[in-house]
């Protein structure tokens, strides 16, 4: 697997990150990524930037140290309905994260998060569920990931959340597996909060190996693949973009 793309990282716009949209993209060039997205959160989260932040998205430029740099947020889920904290922004962001947060949204019963995600998913800006190992929110990740792979939207595996044995546990025993079932394709992702967790993904890697995941199921470990999920979804490709 040949990683070519993080598709869900933080900025000091997001104040409990810690590097600027430049340290991000030199990180992502010198670990040979060709795609980077930053994600700062939802307007909802207590620490989120403000509404002009995503407004003004324009102003960075496509490139950075040849990186294709794309705009996008971590959009906060905040009830049972999918109801996401993004109308006022969606029209600027070409990508979209949903995850589950606290204090946005609470836990609930496993038929609750199951009924938020699929109906998020009705939004057709979001790209990838994010981190849905949290053991606050369980959920039928068969019937999720049968819905990913009808409504063409990636399931997480969210290398931050390697620092949890129960995460760990959640990924190895029901979250791939009903991906493999389902033929669901998952994204890797850092969710890195400081530039020198930009692209460090050998420890999903290792897990992926070690459980013998299909790599045609790992979207962005393949250049055509990840392209041709960007252009299904209207996001120009380096070359696309580099053209114009």
């Amino acid at each position: 697997m040949n990683f070519i793309a993080d598709m869900h990282t933080h900025t000091i716009a997001s104040t409990h990150a810690y590097s600027t949209v430049t340290e991000n993209a030199k990180a992502a060039a010198e670990r040979g990524l060709k795609y980077i997205a930053m994600t700062d959160h939802g307007v909802k989260m207590e620490d989120a930037p403000h509404y002009w932040h995503f407004c003004n998205l324009r102003v960075i430029p496509d490139f950075l140290y040849g990186v294709r740099v794309i705009k996008g947020v971590e959009a906060n889920i905040c009830d049972y309905d999918g109801t996401l904290d993004t109308d006022e922004i969606e029209r600027f962001v070409e990508w979209m994260v949903a995850s589950m947060h606290y204090p946005c949204i609470m836990s609930g019963s496993e038929d609750d998060h199951t009924r938020a995600y699929l109906k998020v998913m009705e939004n057709l800006k979001v790209a990838v569920l994010g981190h849905t190992d949290s053991e606050w929110y369980p959920y039928d990740v068969d019937t999720v990931s049968k819905e990913c792979v009808r409504r063409n939207v990636a399931m997480e595996l969210n290398v931050s959340r390697f620092r949890s044995e129960a995460s760990i546990k959640r990924l190895k025993k029901l979250i791939l597996p009903a991906c493999v079932r389902n033929g669901c394709s998952i994204m890797v992702n850092s969710d890195a909060h400081f530039h020198d967790k930009i692209g460090a993904f050998e420890k999903a890697r290792q897990l992926l190996c070690e459980i013998n995941f299909p790599s045609e199921l790992v979207l962005n470990a393949d250049i055509q693949r990840f392209e041709a999920f960007l252009k299904a979804r209207g996001i120009k490709t380096n070359g696309e973009t580099a053209a114009e």
